[in-house]
């Protein structure tokens, strides 16, 4: 696990719903993410076997979108550290994005990436 991902999600779980948004195997990702213990911060689960998609779809995104009550796309941030699924699948579904690059990196034209972090942690100036 990322060094202080417990500790931002469970800030980040006072001020907004938090959801995992991941591609792969839904055993595999459910039990990662419950012996990580990030569980208990999450509203919800969205794991690409289940939805028939994968990010960075649209309809995988469109899915997701539509199990989610009250969803609102200019309330939405994706963070991700790839830029080929998680950015591009934040463009591709029209809502903001947040690139977690801790080694820093390019930036290929035509994907847009509103925020950039280097730390986790950097996450609280940006919803707190």
């Amino acid at each position: 696990m990322i060094p202080g991902a417990k500790e931002i999600c469970a800030y980040c779980a006072q001020f907004c719903d938090l959801y995992i948004v991941t591609n792969g195997v839904s055993r595999t990702q459910y039990s990662r993410l419950r012996d990580s213990g990030l569980d208990r911060f999450m509203k919800g689960i969205f794991v690409s076997e289940d939805a028939g998609y994968q990010k960075p779809m649209k309809e995988y995104f469109d899915y997701i979108f539509a199990r989610i009550p009250g969803f609102s796309p200019k309330k939405t941030l994706i963070v991700g550290d790839s830029l080929s699924s998680d950015i591009q699948g934040g463009n591709n579904a029209g809502i903001d994005t947040c690139w977690y690059c801790p080694k820093g990196g390019e930036i290929p034209a035509g994907v847009r990436v509103n925020y950039t972090i280097h730390r986790l942690d950097a996450l609280k100036d940006l919803i707190g």
